[in-house]
């Protein structure tokens, strides 16, 4: 009897444990990912390889060194050994080039933030997708619900010759025609959830999201001192043209000289107990190789920041900004009044539209376009949420943080 009790526990209690869906929040998601995610270790690894690039552009070759002994085959030659030492440099090794590395370094560290500043990005947006989909499930399966009731008491009242036999097909037809439309939209939630957690580098769970609706943009001012202390794209492309200049100034100083060697031997004979050093010098002639390769790609490179920044700087910075901005909360309060104010007052809609068909006073096709016209205006709410999240990140990508994440990067 106790068996009996234990399975039939079993039986009723595990699979509404087993579709308890975890709730996801995208803070969490993005911490996980910062740190686990395939993407995050390819971002990290570019950071790495371009730092050991400006440690090989500031490093010397190694020096080399050579040995050579004379042993005598007659009574008038000498023991002699010699140490030859030489080590190769470039004009650039003197200066130039050390800018050169350091600016390749704070080139990078910009252009780390700005990398994982992108993950969070694309994150976000899979995360406001799945979200999308998510909520549009649930309207398609609540519409499924309330036409289903709908269908049964207009059946019962067409079998009681109250109502027209067509309308209750009607319903049913619908039923049928939301159901399709919640198996395509589940489809597409399924295959969402999955992206989602391949992106961030999590094992697929069985969750729910829950997108920050209530989230208040700072002020103007604020704004503009966030984009001047953690470096947007203005700072990025500055960064750029500082690298491109050093790395000019690389190549013209290496032009007159690509190469020269100092060297210094000393020699030591054993016969006259007698040390010497001899130092010298051994230059590469710039005849044929010029350095005019790497000149015409620092130029080009040059010339493309230099394009770049100034066309930021014509259509000035600041007023980018502003308009980003003004955009965001413009967006923002479309979504505040959907929300507060149109969703509303479509529901007192539907619930006078729904007494009115319980009394007789409105047809079924009244009902069906009312509770058509509300799913239209949902989705036009949740896609005012989603243009919240795009210009947020518009605005996100100009100052170079993020709203959502505000741990280091």
């Amino acid at each position: 009897m106790k068996l009996n009790f234990f399975i039939a526990f079993l039986v009723f209690f595990a699979p509404i444990k087993a579709i308890q869906a975890e709730k996801l929040l995208l803070k969490d998601i993005l911490q996980y990912a910062l740190q686990n995610s395939p993407l995050n270790a390819e971002i990290s690894r570019d950071l790495a390889t371009k730092n050991a690039t400006a440690y090989e552009l500031e490093t010397l070759n190694n020096p080399v060194a050579g040995f050579n002994m004379s042993f005598p085959n007659s009574g008038n030659d000498s023991h002699i050994a010699e140490i030859e030492l030489e080590q190769t440099f470039k004009l650039s090794n003197f200066g130039s080039r050390q800018q050169y590395a350091n600016a390749f370094r704070h080139t990078a560290s910009i252009e780390h933030r700005a990398q994982t500043l992108e993950l969070v990005h694309t994150l976000s947006r899979g995360y406001a997708a799945y979200w999308l989909l998510q909520e549009q499930v649930e309207i398609v399966a609540e519409k499924i619900r309330y036409t289903v009731k709908k269908q049964k008491l207009v059946e019962t009242a067409a079998r009681q010759g109250r109502i027209d036999i067509a309308d209750a097909k009607l319903l049913k037809a619908e039923v049928l025609r939301l159901q399709e439309q919640l198996r395509v939209l589940q489809a597409k939630k399924q295959t969402g959830a999955a992206n989602l957690m391949h992106l961030a580098g999590m094992q697929k769970r069985n969750f729910k999201v829950d997108l920050d609706l209530t989230f208040k943009l700072p002020d103007q001012n604020s704004i503009h001192e966030m984009a001047e202390d953690r470096g947007g794209i203005l700072a990025l492309l500055k960064a750029r043209n500082d690298l491109a200049e050093k790395r000019l100034a690389v190549a013209k100083e290496d032009l007159v000289f690509s190469e020269f060697t100092p060297k210094a031997v000393i020699e030591r004979n054993f016969d006259d107990h007698n040390t010497s050093l001899i130092l010298g010098v051994s230059i590469a002639l710039p005849i044929w190789d010029r350095n005019n390769a790497e000149l015409a790609r620092a130029k080009a490179e040059q010339t493309l920041s230099q394009t770049s920044l100034n066309s930021l700087n014509r259509n000035n910075f600041n007023k980018v900004l502003e308009a980003s901005y003004k955009k965001a909360k413009s967006a923002q309060q479309t979504a505040d009044n959907f929300r507060n104010n149109i969703l509303p007052i479509w529901q007192e809609v539907e619930s006078i539209t729904d007494q009115k068909f319980a009394y007789g006073q409105a047809s079924i096709f009244e009902l069906l376009q009312m509770y058509e016209r509300i799913t239209e205006v949902e989705n036009e709410a949740l896609q005012a949420e989603l243009n919240v999240i795009e210009t947020r990140i518009e605005l996100e990508s100009l100052i170079g943080r993020s709203f959502s994440y505000e741990g280091e990067y």
